[in-house]
């Protein structure tokens, strides 16, 4: 083997290594913004701003509607 052949065999293993490397980051990575983005774990860390919003959305999917809000649409023949 030349010189030059030595080192791109070189370059070449450094690359594979830096790609496990890489493959494995990326790995850990979507495992922690998987466990994140669970509600548990986003209650869990924050309940007062969970209850909050839940009391929020409860009000507003519980507010009685105005008549103007509940318009009718007749078919004019």
């Amino acid at each position: 083997m030349s010189v030059p052949d030595e080192s791109i065999a070189i370059l070449r293993k450094r690359v594979e290594q830096q790609e496990q490397e890489l493959e494995s980051a990326v790995r850990s990575l979507g495992m922690v913004a998987r466990e994140s983005l669970t509600p548990t774990t986003w209650i869990r860390e924050r309940p007062l701003a969970s209850l909050t919003g839940a009391l929020v959305l409860g009000w507003w999917l519980g507010r009685p509607r105005s008549s103007r809000s509940r318009r009718t649409y007749s078919r004019e023949t």
